[in-house]
């Protein structure tokens, strides 16, 4: 273990959280808590771009990961925030049989201690002693799950208004983070590049989440928020639709195809799912924002200023991000004449030990029994999605369905196994469940009353 002098940035972050929610620990405050941490655990990094040979440190650090202060500041940290949960949990559910929730909420706490013992039973006739990530991505599944399993009991309702009082900061977090990639691409100080098949550097950022992949992950939580409270409170319309443009910005710099594919699949629900109306702007506001950035650069910025330092690079991202398509199609056709780095980026996500698959991993290292656990669960919920959809057709069950699609899809192309993935969806999960319990208790408790 090492302790590095950047990782004091961790330990402060945590010692700022811990004076907010000293006089509020209702669930909202914690959750948006843990998210704040997750968004800025690995900032500390930001401070290897001061120096000139950024890239080399940014490598060693994403190699060697967090050190002993990082570890100990996030463990402090967790610990922490789930012992207040697990108050709220206890006292909710020694009330249980006084609230109109009860039964729908034990049969569902039911539900996750059992996925949590039968993936845990799995693992033990899985155990490969040779694999050391093997205990470590086991226990972040149960964490997740665990935390799900924490909020969802503890609370009945959970109110998105209480949030918009740190809207502020949210809107600065992702402001900050597309200001720190915009500075990674243009300065060449990314450690995350490739040369391609043309024999061009493609450079992509990673900000504060410290990995493309996760930037794009993270900025794609967000803007689904901020649709959904777009749609939900209108008050809130244009900070919402800043949001949405400045998630959009992060997924076009971190060049991570997938997560913004992903992210235009969901957005289309809406489309097929809302009977009223179709709320169409949270689908335009992506692709528009990420095509004004390509032809802004390419026809514009690029021939008005004569240092044209990192602006080719800015071009290859939204590139990457237009091929997309073609490139699989070709794959799938097997074309010949596919580019080397198109057909790694897609074999590697689903093959060896190191792939990038969070489905294949759990498999890998729960067994089968563990990955059935795990989708028989995907099951409860989406079960769970449908039927409050179903029985409401509300802006609001739509959303939560696209939330829980969004994370199952995203174990297709990224290891949720790792933290603050697996943290994030925890944390985005528990209101949905919070709002699917609600919707199915109050109509059983009315066809009920009809009969």
């Amino acid at each position: 273990m090492h302790i590095n002098i950047f990782e004091t940035i961790n330990l402060c972050i945590v010692l700022g959280l811990f004076a907010f929610i000293k006089y509020r620990t209702d669930l909202e405050t914690l959750l948006i808590s843990l998210f704040i941490y997750g968004s800025l655990h690995f900032s500390f990094v930001v401070l290897a771009l001061t120096s000139n040979d950024a890239s080399n440190h940014l490598i060693k650090m994403h190699q060697e990961g967090g050190g002993l202060l990082v570890q100990f500041s996030a463990l402090l940290f967790l610990v922490s925030v789930f012992y207040f949960l697990s108050k709220h949990a206890y006292h909710s559910f020694s009330m249980l049989s006084n609230s109109p929730y009860g039964d729908t909420k034990r049969k569902i706490v039911f539900q996750l201690l059992l996925v949590m013992v039968a993936l845990f039973l799995s693992c033990l006739f899985n155990i490969r002693p040779s694999h050391s990530l093997q205990l470590k991505n086991i226990l972040s599944i149960e964490a997740m799950m665990f935390l799900v399993l924490l909020g969802f009991t503890g609370c009945d309702n959970f109110n998105v208004k209480r949030l918009y009082k740190l809207l502020p900061l949210i809107i600065l977090i992702v402001f900050v983070a597309d200001s720190i990639a915009f500075y990674e691409i243009f300065s060449h100080k990314a450690w995350a590049v490739f040369m391609d098949s043309s024999g061009s550097l493609v450079y992509r950022a990673s900000s504060l989440l410290f990995n493309p992949n996760l930037l794009a992950f993270w900025a794609a939580f967000i803007y689904l928020s901020a649709a959904y409270c777009m749609n939900a409170y209108k008050y809130k319309y244009k900070a919402m639709l800043l949001l949405m443009i400045l998630a959009s910005v992060a997924i076009y710099l971190s060049g991570a195809r997938s997560f913004f594919y992903l992210l235009l699949v969901v957005l289309f629900f809406p489309l097929f799912l809302q009977r009223k109306s179709f709320y169409w702007l949270p689908l335009v506001v992506l692709p528009f924002t990420m095509l004004f950035l390509y032809f802004s650069v390419k026809f514009l910025i690029k021939y008005a200023i004569e240092n044209d330092n990192g602006f080719d690079e800015f071009i290859l991202l939204g590139e990457r991000f237009f091929f997309a398509v073609q490139y699989l199609v070709s794959y799938i056709k097997m074309d010949s004449n596919l580019p080397i780095e198109i057909k790694t980026s897609i074999e590697g996500r689903y093959n060896g030990d190191g792939c990038d698959s969070g489905w294949m991993v759990l498999y890998q290292d729960a067994g089968l029994g563990g990955a059935i656990s795990i989708i028989y669960l995907c099951f409860i919920f989406f079960w769970l999605a449908w039927r409050s959809y179903i029985a409401t057709h509300s802006i609001a069950s739509v959303y939560a369905l696209m939330i829980l699609c969004f994370c199952i899809l995203t174990g297709l192309v990224m290891r949720i196994q790792i933290f603050p993935v697996w943290l994030f969806i925890g944390v985005f999960l528990i209101p949905c469940l919070i709002y699917w319990s609600k919707v199915i208790s109050t109509k059983l408790i009315e066809s009920q009353c009809v009969h």
